[in-house]
């Protein structure tokens, strides 16, 4: 297993002489007595890897078995300001590196270069840092300071591409997280917050290709340039069939594409009017009659075309995008970024903070060693196997054959007990993947 050898190389450099340099710089280490900066960020790292809300003596464990005595009451003065900044650049260190496995065998994903999936999630912060990252503010001020987690994710080699913090405030469509172009013969699948026209059209000019949803106000046109009355034709469409034809987006743009739509089950149209009564709510206004009429269709644009992939494959590419929530779902819940005792001082708090950031991105190079090989992995069981085997990590850092034989230990206990099983109702993201005509699209 090439990779596993690359990321126990890759955790030896990254978390050793660096991090003793950045140490000094940024003051955190003033003097070498006990920590010196890689065992400092380790201690601090690999403790909030398998305890989300560690006390003082947890911090003192792990930091033992990194060969450090030192006590609780010691840890707990080194939350200051200067360690805030040291963590802060020591994930920008981490994030400079390359982490990708050989793809696992999945056939549909195989047409592509790269399959990118991407989205947002806000995490909020203590208000003393809202002029840096100005949150959306809430009620009785608060949510002043909030981050914004940017996430592009390639999945068939299960780097992270992207992970951009940005401010909370800032609208998806304004990412620097979109300022690249996809590489040619990459797929990139986005939801509705980041649809633009023009960027889609800089894509598809670089010979990369895009799925995302249709938003209801674009105006559309035959491919003669004829406004089309999308609504009409969907109420003349049969029941159960899925419209699929070639359009232009855009009244200015006239972005040539494919559209493809399905009538949605009556249980999701009825969620999605909800939410928009809701969200309507918030600010004093109702729902349009027009956007409630959408609510009945589920509606993707893409420049693939059909000799490429059915609108099928389509469809089960475009839920494939729903990986990365669980990626979200898994860092909030799992290693729980987004919680925090707010009795603990601000320093404590977005010093944890960072450290939880790192832990992450730890923990997302080890799944990538232990488990990208097997398609039929479940990221939660195997981050599971990885936070009850930290004890071990942190003892075998300082030795590069002790490292490797423990991810591979990690390797085979994740084989074992973190993969997902086949189900005829409901097939599971990678039943589709192998089988799109699983997809049961119901009216």
């Amino acid at each position: 297993m090439a990779i596993v050898t690359t990321v126990a190389e890759t955790l030896q450099r990254v978390l050793g002489a660096p991090l003793d340099r950045l140490g000094h710089d940024t003051g955190v280490i003033r003097r070498h007595r006990k920590f010196s900066g890689a065992t400092l960020l380790q201690t601090l790292a690999l403790t909030l890897l398998k305890s989300p809300c560690p006390k003082p003596e947890d911090y003192a464990a792990t930091a033992a078995l990194l060969g450090v005595p030192v006590t609780p009451q010691a840890l707990s003065k080194r939350f200051t300001p200067a360690l805030v900044d040291f963590l802060r650049q020591a994930l920008e260190l981490l994030l400079q590196e390359v982490i990708a496995a050989a793809p696992a065998v999945v056939p549909l994903l195989d047409r592509f270069t790269a399959v990118f999936v991407g989205d947002g999630s806000t995490v909020p912060l203590p208000d003393e840092w809202a002029d840096e990252f100005p949150g959306c503010g809430g009620k009785s001020g608060s949510g002043k300071a909030a981050l914004k987690l940017q996430v592009v994710w390639e999945l068939r080699r299960g780097r992270l591409a992207e992970l951009l913090l940005e401010p909370g405030r800032g609208h998806d469509t304004h990412s620097a997280a979109l300022d690249a172009v996809p590489p040619a013969g990459s797929l990139t699948v986005r939801d509705l917050g980041y649809f633009d026209l023009k960027r889609l059209r800089a894509w598809a000019a670089a010979g990369a290709f895009w799925i995302s949803r249709f938003k209801p106000a674009t105006a559309v046109f035959d491919p003669d340039g004829r406004p089309l009355d999308l609504r009409g034709l969907l109420r003349r469409q049969p029941a159960g069939a899925a419209l699929d034809i070639p359009v232009l987006l855009g009244a200015e743009e006239r972005l040539g594409c494919r559209l493809i739509a399905l009538r949605a089950p009556q249980e999701a149209a009825a969620r999605r009017r909800q939410k928009a009564y809701e969200k309507a709510q918030k600010h004093g206004q109702v729902p349009t009659a027009e956007y409630l009429a959408w609510c009945d269709w589920t509606v993707f644009v893409t420049d693939c075309g059909p000799e490429l992939l059915t609108w099928k494959e389509v469809v089960v590419l475009y839920r494939v995008r729903w990986q990365v929530e669980l990626l979200f779902k898994l860092w909030k819940s799992h290693n729980g970024l987004a919680s925090g005792r707010a009795d603990r001082p601000p320093e404590r708090r977005m010093a944890e903070l960072w450290g939880k950031l790192i832990a992450v991105v730890l923990q997302h190079w080890l799944l990538v060693a232990t488990a990208w090989s097997d398609a039929r992995r479940s990221l939660w069981k195997a981050s599971g196997v990885i936070r009850d085997r930290v004890a071990l990590l942190a003892e075998a850092l300082g030795d590069p054959t002790r490292l490797e034989g423990v991810l591979v230990g990690m390797a085979e206990a994740i084989a074992r007990v973190a993969r997902v099983s086949g189900r005829k109702a409901h097939p599971s993201s990678f039943q589709l993947l192998n089988n799109p005509e699983l997809l049961d699209w119901a009216t």
